[in-house]
């Protein structure tokens, strides 16, 4: 598996998911992103995607800062629903005989 560790890593994302508790809908997103990412079925590019997005999700200086009431995890699940939507719009739909 491919080093991203200056992008994300495990104990940072913990970390994260500890400091927003309380902000269910993100943490639902971010741990979403984190199966995918933990999946050997995942294609790289969505593997990419997935570091690249928790990564910004662990950033401290991402666009708006955490601290800020009410927008400061807005543009964290912004993020992640981004990546979620280009996931799924680009992933093969199940068909009925395999569901």
């Amino acid at each position: 598996m491919t080093d991203h560790s200056r992008a994300y890593s495990e104990g940072a994302f913990k970390t994260k998911l500890g400091a927003i508790a309380g902000l269910e809908s993100l943490i639902q997103a971010a741990k979403q992103v984190h199966a995918l990412l933990r999946d050997p079925a995942t294609p790289m590019w969505i593997k990419g995607l997935c570091i690249a997005v928790l990564g910004y999700l662990i950033l401290p200086t991402d666009a708006v800062a955490d601290f800020v009431p009410v927008l400061g995890h807005g543009d964290d699940l912004a993020a992640l629903t981004a990546a979620l939507t280009t996931i799924a719009t680009h992933l093969p739909k199940k068909s009925s005989a395999e569901g």
